[in-house]
C-alpha cells in the first residue's frame, strides 16, 4: 500500500541509530552552550582539559596517559601510525572490512612495509594462522580493528595482543566502535596505542580523536631515526609540552605546561560531560547494557526473519549488520525510515551497500527507549517494501530480551 501518512512530520531532524554519531545527553549538549574560552588559557588546561584527561584513564582501564587531538577517529588513528612507525617499518594488519584497509592505507602512507593479514568479512579471525604470521614477518607493529563497523563484528583483542607480545611486537588498536560501549582492557590486554574517537560510544560530539599511549609506544617514538611526519599530530610532542617528569614526560616540576596542539574547548567540555555519564553509570553495568540492547535488537531482527551479517558468534554489541530480504534495496529502507518515521539507519559500505543494514546501538541509544521504535520502523518500512513478518513479532522479541533482564 502507498504511503499516504508521513510520520516523521514536525520532527526536526531523525533519530540517530546509525554506527556513529549518536544520540547525546542533555548535559553533554548544555557543555558546549557557553561562551568561549581561550584553548591556551591555563585555567582551561587545570580545570578542563587535565580533568578530562585523567577521567580518560578509567574509560580506557589503563595506568598511562590519554590525549585528546582536534579531529576524529582516522585522526587518532593518522596519530598513532606516524608516531611510531617510520619508512620500512614492517607491519601486519589484520584486514576484516572497509576500516581494516583504512588503516592499511594509513600505514602505506606512513612508509610501512605492509604485510597484510585478511579476514573475509564477517567470519572469525583465525588466530593460529595469525600468530604463524607474525613468527614469519617478526613486525614492529600488528594492527587490529577491534570492532570492525562496517560489517559488525567484534575481534578478540585481547588474544591478538598476545600475539604482538610474542614477537615482541607493539599492538596497535583501532576501537573507534568499541570503547564505551564493549569492555577493552588497555593495560591488561598490552594495548601500545587504544585509538577511538569521540562521536560513538563514548557519547560526546564528533570532532575529538583520543589516544592512550603505553610505556612501550613512548619508547619507540624516542628511539625513531627520523621526526614523525606531522608535527600536530605527533604524539611525543604531548611528552615534550605536556606531561611533567613525575608522570614520565620532559616538563620540569612547575615548568609551563602547552598543547603541541590546539584543543577544541567546547568539544572538551562536551567530553568532560560525556566521560562523567559514564563513569555515574560504572563500566560493568554500561558493557552489560550494550549488550543487552544488541542482544534484544538482534533477537527482535531474527524474529522478522532477518539474516545477521557476521557470524552469530563474533557479532558486535554496538553496531549491528543484518541483511535485507532478496531483492529489497538497503538504500530504499534507509530512505522510507528517515522520511516516513523519522528515523535513521545505515546502509552498509562499499560492497554491502546495496544489501545490508547497519543499526548502532551506542551510549543513549543501547536502550529500549531507541531499539523499539527502531524495530517498529525497520518492519513497517520492509513492509512497504514488500516484505512481510508477522505484526509486532520483532518488538515481542526485543521486549522479552529486555524483560528478562530488568
Amino acid at each position: 500500500m502507498p504511503q499516504t501518512i508521513n510520520w516523521a512530520l514536525g520532527l526536526t531532524r531523525p533519530t540517530l541509530m546509525i554506527p556513529g554519531p549518536t544520540e547525546l545527553a542533555y548535559s553533554v549538549i548544555q557543555a558546549m552552550n557557553a561562551p568561549p574560552t581561550v584553548q591556551y588559557d591555563a585555567s582551561f588546561d587545570e580545570r578542563v582539559l587535565e580533568p578530562t584527561l585523567l577521567a580518560l584513564r578509567t574509560v580506557f582501564q589503563c595506568r598511562g596517559e590519554v590525549f585528546l587531538l582536534p579531529g576524529s577517529g582516522r585522526t587518532s588513528l593518522e596519530a598513532g601510525a606516524t608516531s611510531v612507525i617510520e619508512p620500512g617499518d614492517r607491519v601486519v594488519v589484520v584486514v576484516a572490512g572497509q576500516f581494516g584497509a583504512l588503516m592499511r592505507e594509513i600505514l602505506v602512507r606512513a612508509g610501512a612495509e605492509v604485510t597484510e593479514f585478511t579476514v573475509e568479512g564477517g567470519r572469525p579471525l583465525d588466530l593460529g594462522r595469525l600468530a604463524a604470521e607474525a613468527e614469519r614477518v617478526r613486525p614492529k607493529a600488528i594492527h587490529l580493528v577491534h570492532n570492525e563497523t562496517s560489517t559488525g563484528a567484534t575481534y578478540p583483542a585481547d588474544a591478538v595482543g598476545k600475539i604482538a607480545r610474542g614477537v615482541g611486537a607493539l599492538f596497535l588498536l583501532d576501537t573507534v566502535s568499541a570503547i564505551a560501549g564493549i569492555d577493552v582492557r588497555t593495560d591488561e590486554w598490552g594495548i601500545d596505542l587504544n585509538m577511538t574517537g569521540s562521536q560513538k560510544c563514548l557519547g560526546a560530539p564528533l570532532g575529538l580523536g583520543v589516544v592512550a599511549v603505553s610505556d612501550r609506544a613512548w619508547e619507540a617514538m624516542e628511539r625513531r631515526r627520523t621526526p614523525a611526519k606531522s608535527y600536530a599530530y605527533d604524539l611525543l610532542q604531548w611528552r615534550k609540552t605536556w606531561l611533567p617528569e613525575a608522570r614520565g614526560g620532559r616538563l620540569a616540576a612547575g615548568a609551563p605546561r602547552s598543547q603541541p596542539v590546539s584543543i577544541p574547548t567546547h568539544l572538551t567540555a562536551a567530553m568532560r560531560a560525556a566521560v562523567e555519564i559514564i563513569l555515574a553509570e560504572g563500566l560493568p553495568h554500561r558493557f552489560a547494557r550494550h549488550a543487552v540492547a544488541a542482544a534484544a535488537l538482534r533477537a527482535g531482527l531474527d524474529a522478522m526473519r532477518l539474516e545477521l551479517f557476521p557470524d552469530a558468534a563474533i557479532a558486535s554489541n554496538t553496531v549491528t549488520c543484518v541483511r535485507t530480504p532478496q531483492g529489497i534495496d538497503a538504500r530504499a529502507v534507509v530512505t522510507t525510515m528517515r522520511d516516513h518515521y523519522g528515523i535513521l539507519v545505515g546502509t552498509g559500505l562499499d560492497k554491502l551497500r546495496t544489501g545490508t543494514l547497519r543499526i548502532g546501538t551506542m551510549s543513549l541509544t543501547a536502550s529500549p527507549a531507541y531499539i523499539l521504535p527502531t524495530l517498529s520502523a525497520l518492519e513497517l518500512a520492509l513492509r512497504e517494501h514488500g516484505h512481510k513478518s508477522e505484526p509486532g513479532a520483532g518488538l515481542a522479541a526485543a521486549q522479552s530480551i529486555f524483560a528478562e533482564a530488568s
